[in-house]
C-alpha cells in the first residue's frame, strides 16, 4: 500500500470510528485538449463527442460482468429542441451480476453490431406471457411504428386513453417540467419495442423502485435470450444503496460523467482511476494547456457531492446543524471558494458565494442562520426552506451556487430532489484522480468535524464574516488562500480528522499557477497567476436562456511574492516597486515559511471583441521596476502574455512540463542602474492593500 493509499485508509477509518457514513460522488468532465472544434471548446453537442462517450462507457462495462447499459433521457436546456443523449452503466454494488440478457451493441466486439432477424413483437409476446403472474394484467398492441406491452396490477382497470399512444420521449422536445410517466404514477408500465438499425430497441417506463426494476430484468433476460443485442432506452432506472448508476452526458466543451456515490474515499479513488484511464484511452483529458503555457480547466467543472447511503442517513439530515455551520465555515474560509476553482469565479460564475450576491440577501441569510441556531434539530424541510433561497446566484438560479442544495430536500424537483445531498461546485476538474481524492478527503473531513462539534452541544455562533472589498482583493492572491487552507488543515488535525502528509501535499500543490521564479541574492521572487473575477457583460437575467453567458475575461492578475531565503525580515530588506511614473510599497505578510512581501498587478491582457472598458487597450507587456532600497539594487521585470519575440508557438504544449517552460519563457528579469529620483503615488483608487490595478492608472 502506498503512502497515499494508507492516508486514505486512515481517513476512512477515522470517519468510521466517529460513526459517520459520508458517501461521496462527483461529476468528472473530460475534453479533447488538442481539438479546436466547437464541441470541445464551448458547444454541448457535435464532433465525435458522442462516439467518445460510447467508447468510455464500453471500456468500463468490460470491467463489470453482468452490468447493464442504458440509453436514457438526458437533460434538455432552454433553447434546445430535444433532450441530450445519455449513456448509463447500471450495476450491483456487491459485485454480483444483475443482467444475464443480450448485451448492448456497444459491448460487442463486432462493429457495427450484427443485424437481428428477431421481431420486436415476438419479444413482447414472450415477455408478456412471463409477466402474466397472478394478480397482474397485460395488454399487447401496436402503435406509432412500435409494438407495445402494458402491464400492471389486475386490481386496477386497464387505462384506455391517448397515453397508450404516446410518442417516444427521445427525439422530441420535453415539456418545461421534464418528462413524466403518468401511467407509471398510476401503477402501469408501458413498454415500446422497435427496430433501430437492425437491433431491437426497448423503451422502458419509469419504475418505482429497485426491487421492481430488478424483478422486471429477471423476466426480460430470458425473453430476449435469442437476440444478439438489445438496446434499452427510456426513463432512467431507480437507484438505492444496492446499485450504482453512472452516466455519460454532453456538456459545453466536455463529456461529463455523473458518478454513482462511493461509500468511502478508497472506493471513490478506485472509481476515479477507472474514469481517468477510460478517458485517456479515448484521447480525452481533465485539463487544457493553452498556447502560452497557462493551465486551464477542462471546460466543465469538477463538482463533488456529499450525502449518505439513503436520504435519511445523510450527515446533513442526521446532524441537522451541520448544514448551517457548513455555510458559515465556507464563508469564513475563502480558500474553499477560490483555491480549487475554475478560471471564472465571482458573482457571475457557476459557483458564487452566498456573500457575492446582493446585500439584502446576505443580511437575510444571517437572520436565517440565527433563527436556525435556536432550533435544536431542524427538520430537512425546515433546513431547505430556510437556506435554499440564499444558495443561488443573483438571478435566483439555484443550480449555480457554491453550495448547491437542489437535491437536499427539494419538494419542487420530483424524483431526485430529496436525496439529502449537497453539491460542492467551487471546484475545477482535478488534474489527477489522486488530487480529486484529496479534495474529497478535505470536504468529508470538514463535514465530519462539524458533525462532531454539533454533537457535543448547541453551537450558538451563527454570524458570518462581512469581508467587503477584502474578499476580492486579499483572497484573490494564492499566498493568502494557501495560508487560509493551512488554518483549515490545522483545525482538522486538532480535532482528530487530519489528512496526513500525502493528501496535504496534493492540496497545497499549486505548481500549475506558477509563472516564474528568480533568485535575487538573499531573496527570491515568485510570480504566480492569481484569481481574477470576470464580470458578466450586460444584464444577467437576459442571458439565462442561452447555452453560455458572455463574460469579459480580458483581465488578469499576477501575484508577486518576495521572500528572504532565511525567512527573516531583516534579510528581506526594504523593497519598493514602480510601474511607469508610479511607485508603491508591497505589503508585509507572513505564513508558515516566514515573512514575505506580497502584492499583485491587475491588468488588461487583451482587448476582447465584446467587452467592458472600451477606452482601455491591451497592457502587455508589463514592465515593473523592483527597487531593493536596503542594498541599492534595481531590476526590471518584463512580463509578456505571449512569446517575447511575438512569433507563433509551435502548436499546443505537449505536456505540463513544456507548458511550465512556456510560462517561464514569457518573463525576463534584468538588472538596472539604481534610479536617482523618486516616483509618484498611484492615482486614487488604483492601489488597494494588495493590488495595483493598471487599468486605473
Amino acid at each position: 500500500m502506498s503512502d497515499l493509499e494508507q492516508a486514505i485508509a486512515d481517513h476512512d477509518a477515522r470517519l468510521r470510528a466517529a460513526g459517520l457514513d459520508i458517501w461521496i460522488g462527483g461529476e468528472p468532465t473530460f475534453t479533447d485538449r488538442w481539438s479546436f472544434d466547437p464541441a470541445w471548446n464551448f458547444a454541448a453537442l457535435g464532433a465525435d463527442k458522442e462516439e467518445r462517450a460510447r467508447r468510455m462507457l464500453a471500456w468500463r462495462a468490460r470491467r463489470y460482468p453482468g452490468c447493464l447499459i442504458l440509453r436514457t433521457l438526458g437533460r434538455q436546456y432552454p433553447g434546445e429542441d430535444v433532450p441530450r443523449w445519455s449513456y448509463g452503466l447500471y450495476r450491483r454494488r456487491d459485485g454480483f451480476g444483475l443482467w444475464q440478457g443480450p448485451p448492448d451493441p456497444l459491448q460487442l466486439e463486432a462493429s457495427p453490431a450484427p443485424q437481428s432477424a428477431a421481431s420486436p413483437g415476438l419479444l413482447l409476446d414472450d415477455l408478456g406471457r412471463r409477466l402474466q403472474a397472478p394478480g397482474r394484467a397485460t395488454l399487447r398492441f401496436a402503435a406509432r411504428e412500435s409494438e407495445r406491452l402494458l402491464f400492471g396490477s389486475a386490481a386496477r382497470p386497464l387505462p384506455a386513453d391517448d397515453r397508450l399512444q404516446r410518442p417516444s420521449w427521445h427525439g422530441r422536445k420535453l415539456p418545461e417540467e421534464g418528462a413524466r410517466d403518468d401511467l407509471a404514477a398510476e401503477g402501469w408500465c408501458l413498454l415500446a419495442a422497435s427496430l433501430d438499425q437492425g437491433q431491437v430497441r426497448l423503451e422502458l417506463p419509469e419504475f418505482p423502485d429497485v426491487p421492481s426494476f430488478l424483478a422486471f430484468l429477471a423476466e426480460l433476460a430470458p425473453a430476449a435470450a435469442g437476440l444478439p443485442a438489445l438496446v434499452l432506452a427510456g426513463f432512467a432506472p431507480p437507484v438505492d444503496e444496492q446499485v450504482a448508476f453512472a452516466t455519460y452526458t454532453p456538456d459545453p466543451a466536455v463529456v461529463e460523467n455523473n458518478m454513482a456515490p462511493a461509500p468511502d474515499l478508497a472506493t471513490f479513488l478506485a472509481w476515479n482511476r477507472e474514469l481517468y484511464d477510460a478517458a485517456d484511452t479515448c484521447g480525452l483529458h481533465p485539463f487544457r494547456l493553452l498556447f502560452n503555457g497557462l493551465v486551464g480547466d477542462s471546460g466543465g467543472g469538477g463538482h463533488l457531492t456529499l450525502g449518505g447511503p439513503t436520504p435519511s442517513q445523510s450527515p446533513f439530515v442526521l446532524h441537522p446543524q451541520v448544514l448551517p455551520q457548513l455555510i458559515r465555515y465556507f464563508n469564513r474560509h475563502p480558500c474553499l471558494s477560490y483555491l480549487f476553482a475554475v478560471d471564472a469565479v465571482g458573482s457571475s460564475s457557476q459557483s458564487p458565494r452566498a456573500d457575492e450576491g446582493v446585500r439584502e440577501s446576505f443580511e437575510e441569510l444571517m437572520t436565517s442562520l440565527l433563527l436556525l441556531s435556536r432550533i435544536e434539530r431542524p427538520s430537512p424541510e425546515t433546513l431547505h426552506a430556510a437556506l435554499a433561497p440564499f444558495m443561488a446566484d443573483r438571478t435566483g438560479n439555484a443550480h449555480r451556487a457554491e453550495l448547491n442544495m437542489e437535491k437536499f430536500w427539494n419538494a419542487w424537483l420530483p424524483g431526485r430532489g430529496k436525496l439529502g445531498v449537497i453539491e460542492f461546485r467551487a471546484l475545477r476538474m482535478a488534474r489527477s484522480p489522486e488530487r480529486g481524492a484529496a479534495l474529497g478527503a478535505l470536504l468529508r473531513a470538514i463535514v465530519a468535524m462539524l458533525a462532531r462539534r454539533t454533537a457535543q452541544g448547541p453551537l450558538r455562533d451563527w454570524t458570518l464574516v462581512d469581508w467587503g472589498a477584502e474578499l476580492h482583493d486579499r483572497f484573490a492572491l494564492p499566498f493568502f488562500l494557501r495560508r487560509d487552507l493551512g488554518d483549515v488543515l490545522a483545525s482538522l488535525e486538532s480535532e482528530g480528522f487530519g489528512l496526513g502528509a500525502p493528501l496535504t501535499r496534493l492540496l497545497l500543490d499549486d505548481s500549475d499557477r506558477e509563472i516564474a521564479c528568480f533568485e535575487l541574492g538573499p531573496c527570491s521572487l515568485r510570480l504566480s497567476r492569481a484569481v481574477e473575477f470576470w464580470p458578466l457583460i450586460g444584464d444577467a437575467a437576459s442571458q439565462e436562456s442561452r447555452g453560455a453567458r458572455l463574460m469579459d475575461s480580458s483581465s488578469q492578475r499576477v501575484e508577486l511574492v518576495l521572500r528572504a531565503h532565511s525567512g527573516r525580515t531583516a534579510e528581506l530588506g526594504h523593497w519598493e516597486m514602480a510601474l511607469g511614473a508610479y511607485g508603491f510599497t508591497p505589503s508585509h505578510a507572513a505564513d508558515d515559511r516566514g515573512e514575505a512581501l506580497v502584492t499583485a498587478l491587475r491588468y488588461r491582457a487583451f482587448v476582447p471583441q465584446v467587452g467592458l472598458h472600451p477606452t482601455v487597450g491591451a497592457q502587455s507587456p508589463l514592465k515593473l521596476k523592483l527597487l531593493d532600497l536596503t542594498r541599492r539594487r534595481a531590476f526590471e521585470l518584463e512580463l509578456h502574455e505571449w512569446r517575447q519575440d511575438g512569433l507563433a508557438y509551435d502548436g499546443l504544449p505537449r505536456d505540463e512540463a513544456e507548458a511550465a517552460q512556456r510560462r517561464a519563457g514569457r518573463v525576463k528579469l534584468s538588472p538596472l542602474e539604481f534610479p536617482p529620483g523618486g516616483f509618484s503615488p498611484p492615482p486614487q483608487g488604483a492601489l488597494s492593500p494588495w493590488c495595483l490595478d493598471l487599468r486605473r492608472l
